[in-house]
């Protein structure tokens, strides 16, 4: 495989090449598994600290989407440069799926990417895309199969809708985000489901919606419903 031997490109060390084909080849690979900083090392077999030294300057030098954040999951994904100084092919990246019913692990492998998105949502790079399983945000029109474009972020503002992980489960799920005081609830957007209760400090937010591609199947059938 050739790489982009640009100035930025020919930076990088033999090490970091490494890193950046492991990335990609987990990508390729998808799974259930989320892509994380650990999950990395293990493939590479490399100290947990060598390889955020490593993934900190492939973020800084524009190959890699990485937020290091305490008690988080990071998700891991190349950026277009990397991809093209690789000969991947660009786009958005699908990670797997997103509970928006009962609490599901939010899976992180990449299933395929996806161009041009930026046509239609506001998206920018190291966005990330989920694909919707349960009903409780039907309120939204958000259906069983649906799209959602997710912003990498560790903090929601009241209203927003927001990929948390919930307390104890280390699961994704996707809610109207209600904070006061030390306390915040989780409203879905479906009579169906009570609202969920919890500490602010036990609840990870990962991000807030962007937008949402209407694709489910679900949507047809919901409208022959009484």
């Amino acid at each position: 495989m050739s790489r982009d031997m640009s100035p930025r490109s020919a930076i990088l060390t033999p090490r970091q090449w490494e890193v950046l084909r492991a990335v990609l080849r987990l990508e390729k690979q998808g799974g259930d598994s989320c892509l994380t900083a650990s999950a990395l090392a293990e493939d590479l077999g490399l100290a947990r600290q060598n390889l955020r030294d490593h993934l900190l300057t492939l973020h800084g030098r524009g190959f890699l989407n990485y937020h290091a954040r305490p008690r988080q999951v990071a998700l891991l994904s190349l950026t277009p440069a990397a991809r093209a100084a690789l000969g991947a092919p660009a786009g958005f990246p699908l990670l797997g799926e997103v509970a928006a019913g009962l609490p599901a692990l939010a899976d992180g492998g990449v299933q395929e990417r996806v161009t041009r998105l930026d046509d239609i949502l506001p998206m920018r790079e190291g966005d990330f895309l989920l694909r919707v399983r349960g009903e409780s945000m039907l309120g939204l029109g958000i259906f069983p199969g649906d799209v959602v474009a997710i912003r990498p972020a560790d903090v929601a503002q009241n209203g927003e809708v927001a990929l948390v992980l919930i307390p104890g489960e280390n699961a994704g799920t996707l809610k109207r985000w209600q904070q006061r005081g030390r306390a915040v609830t989780l409203h879905s957007e479906n009579p169906a489901f009570e609202p969920m209760r919890f500490p602010v400090a036990d609840v990870q937010v990962q991000g807030v919606l962007v937008g949402h591609i209407g694709l489910g199947g679900a949507r047809r059938s919901a409208r022959g419903r009484p």
